[in-house]
């Protein structure tokens, strides 16, 4: 009886975290997937879809720009009221974010009042979400059995990789379902009108997951100087690695407005494309974990799957320029979400096992929303914008090359820090 409670909490605990990741990365992917239609609607520039793209991809930016201070506020909450409490709050205000994406009119009906509600609700989005990764993925930590705390905390991702899953799978649908015009005039708000509905029942989960909370560890003395040294250097690798997977993320799911608006295949290629890729990196992330949990130190692993990463994604993406349709846009997508899929566990558990146990959630919380607020921000509109520029569409493709060798070498040093420097944290 009392093993079935103990599963029941740790059921509830781990579905009150993801919860609210799984919401806001769908609404954040249901942005960047329309992001071509919402730039027509809210930023119009003329006849040109890529400046369009642009503007619309710069807005989406604007809500990163809020993270680090939603990191730091909401984590004092946190701090004062408990965890819970503080996912209550963020989980709420996602859910306003989306409804004023869903409900503004186009600027086309009240001019410049629609893009500074866009704008405006990216800003509420990006605070909530900032404040929302620390005490979630704590919760995470907490909840799992023992000593898997970092693999079970590769949850997170997993369920920004549904999140996306089921943004791409309802735009697949409408773009198959509707005509051109009618997908770019209004199809594009039903996603953001379907996520609404995920608020409430959120909301009742981690109402109910409140009851269940396990109490956060505290030290029992202050830090000494060296141990405070030995943390700097670890929050500095902890950055490169989120910086790196930060970047390799947006340059994936940038995939559907690459496909639209600089290769000019259909949506719904670039949609069904996209489906395929994020189900074939959900898989992945579930093979990893079963791996992880039975070889901790995976070191071997990391170093082929990331140079191999590394190796193959600017030839995969020549396929992608050279002979685009469906067959290289299934290529693109299924091997970048793959690769990167089966060594994010390694990650992070490598990043979360190395932060010190009583301070976990909240120097996660802002360092994570710091590399995310000025790298994941500006990733896509920076690419956009290089494309635009420079007519080269090989760019995301030296991109990867570069993210993937930055994770190795950041993975590394973690482990090296972890091995002398983090006896502190065990």
């Amino acid at each position: 009886m009392a093993e079935n409670a103990g599963h029941t909490r740790t059921g509830l605990l781990i579905g009150a975290a993801c919860a609210g990741n799984f919401l806001e990365f769908y609404n954040f992917m249901a942005y960047a997937f329309f992001a071509p239609m919402i730039g027509h609607a809210f930023f119009p520039a003329g006849s040109s879809n890529l400046m369009n793209l642009l503007y619309a991809l710069m807005t989406f930016a604007v809500g990163f720009v809020m993270r680090p201070l939603g990191a730091v506020l909401v984590g004092r909450f946190a701090r004062a009221h408990g965890q819970h409490a503080a996912l209550m709050l963020t989980f709420g205000m996602m859910g306003v974010g989306s409804f004023l994406i869903a409900a503004t009119p186009p600027a086309a009906s009240i001019g410049i009042v629609a893009p500074i509600i866009i704008i405006f609700a990216r800003i509420l989005q990006g605070f909530s979400d900032g404040g929302e990764v620390g005490p979630a993925t704590e919760l995470l930590y907490s909840a799992a059995p023992g000593g898997l705390g970092g693999v079970y905390s590769t949850l997170q991702y997993m369920t920004q990789l549904l999140g996306s899953l089921l943004a791409v799978l309802l735009g697949l649908v409408l773009s198959v379902s509707m005509s051109h015009d009618a997908l770019f005039s209004w199809g594009w708000r039903v996603p953001f009108v379907f996520g609404l509905v995920i608020v409430p029942a959120g909301l009742f989960l981690r109402r109910v997951a409140a009851g269940h909370a396990i109490a956060a560890h505290r030290p029992a003395e202050p830090p000494s100087p060296e141990e405070r040294l030995a943390v700097r250097k670890i929050i500095l690798f902890v950055f490169l690695a989120i910086v790196s997977g930060t970047v390799s993320t947006y340059l994936r799911t940038f995939g559907v407005s690459y496909a639209i608006s600089v290769l000019h295949l259909s949506p719904a290629t670039g949609m069904a494309a996209m489906t395929a890729g994020l189900a074939a990196g959900a898989l992945s992330v579930l093979a990893s974990m079963a791996y992880i949990a039975r070889h901790p130190h995976p070191s071997g692993a990391v170093i082929g799957v990331t140079i191999l990463t590394g190796i193959l994604s600017p030839f995969i993406y020549y396929y992608a320029i050279h002979d685009p349709g469906m067959s290289s846009q299934l290529t693109l997508n299924i091997s970048m979400f793959a690769l990167s899929g089966f060594v994010m566990t390694s990650m992070w558990k490598i990043l979360l096992d190395a932060l010190p146990p009583h301070n976990r959630s909240f120097l996660f919380g802002v360092i994570y929303a710091l590399a995310v607020s000025v790298f994941g921000g500006l990733t896509q509109p920076a690419v956009t914008w290089l494309i635009a520029i420079s007519g080269n569409p090989m760019i995301p493709g030296w991109m990867m090359s570069a993210t993937a060798a930055l994770g190795l070498f950041s993975y590394f040093r973690l482990r090296a820090l972890q091995g002398v420097d983090m006896k502190i944290a065990k």
